[in-house]
């Protein structure tokens, strides 16, 4: 279920983003700032992605190889990296 929620979020995120795009080339001037912040939310998003992802093929019985094959990491690297994750639903407010 947060896999379909953070994937949703995703997906909206990355319309705002081509929206804001779209609407700088229109207007030929951008914001300031307005596309690292768009595109940091949805770094942020993606790495919870991942979190999820990796915490529910650890709960399906995926081995630290099978993951780290897929997150292009060895196994060593992806048990080190992701082996203390715990689930953060929802994120923690980002500092302004």
């Amino acid at each position: 279920m947060v896999l379909l929620q953070i994937s949703q979020e995703l997906q909206a995120h990355a319309l705002a983003l081509d929206e804001l795009v779209a609407g700088a080339l229109h207007a030929q001037q951008g914001l300031p700032g307005a596309h690292c912040i768009a595109a940091a939310g949805f770094q942020q998003r993606t790495r919870e992605l991942v979190r999820c992802a990796v915490i529910a093929d650890r709960e399906a019985g995926a081995t630290w190889a099978t993951i780290g094959e897929a997150l292009v990491l060895s196994a060593d690297a992806a048990r080190a990296r992701y082996r203390k994750v715990r689930l953060l639903w929802p994120p923690p407010p980002q500092p302004t």
